[in-house]
């Protein structure tokens, strides 16, 4: 799979992100994602430095979608073009493995990033992530040229996370800095952020529909319980998931 391949130069799926953090937060973050992605939504991540985990997130995020869902690698970028041309009732979600001016595999930019967030609709989602450590930076960097992405393009991404990398008490310490999902009028509304202070994640209002939250959170508990470091094991107890619901 095309998450698998992100994982081999990058470290072990959720383990990366969620180490030394309350197991319970993180079990919490990781449902609101995976609830999310199952009922359709596109994913961006960022984080300014290189190194901070955003492609790890991104990837470890992946091995949570319904088994329906085709990943598809938007490289050479003609491919966009070859999506918006199908019909979007086909379940696939299009990966870009960056938004960036680099020349290296799955990378894209300029005009081709307005034309991958165009195919979010239907059955059709997309996956990315970029550099940048918030939501007002995203925005300026996606709207503003090359790009010229549109906000309501932008809005239509249902979840976009940040990552942090710096020195912990024990050694580099990542987390997830802040969790935004779309909040259904073009915008986005913030869910869940990370105190610096005190190491701890906190939700920023009521959850959202907690009855539908409840088998995704009970197995992402399970899931956090059991420290499952191989990507290739996530993924086929997500399967077996979707299987019994």
């Amino acid at each position: 799979m095309q998450e698998n391949r992100l994982h081999r130069r990058r470290p072990r799926c959720l383990r990366a992100v969620q180490r030394g953090a309350a197991p319970c937060a993180f079990a919490e973050i990781a449902a609101y994602a995976m609830r999310a992605m199952a009922e359709g939504a596109s994913l961006l991540t960022g984080a300014r430095p290189g190194g901070a985990g955003k492609t790890t997130l991104m990837a470890s995020l992946l091995h949570l979608l319904p088994p329906d869902s085709h990943i598809v690698t938007v490289d050479p970028p003609g491919v966009i073009a070859d999506a918006l041309a199908r019909p979007a009732d086909e379940s696939r979600c299009y990966l870009a493995h960056e938004i960036g001016a680099g020349h290296w595999f799955g990378y894209i930019w300029g005009r081709d990033v307005s034309a991958f967030l165009s195919l979010i609709g239907g059955r059709r989602s997309i996956a990315s992530c970029l550099h940048a450590d918030t939501l007002e930076e995203l925005t300026d960097i996606l709207s503003s040229p090359p790009l010229g992405v549109s906000r309501e393009a932008l809005g239509r991404v249902g979840l976009i996370l940040f990552m942090h990398v710096g020195a912990g008490p024990r050694g580099v310490r990542r987390r997830v800095t802040a969790f935004h999902e779309a909040d259904g009028h073009g915008g986005h509304r913030l869910v869940f952020r990370w105190d610096a202070r005190s190491d701890t994640f906190e939700r920023t209002g009521p959850p959202r529909d907690e009855a539908s939250l409840k088998p995704y959170l009970d197995f992402m508990q399970r899931l956090v319980a059991e420290a499952e470091p191989e990507p290739q094991a996530v993924r086929r107890k997500a399967l077996a998931f979707y299987r019994r619901t």
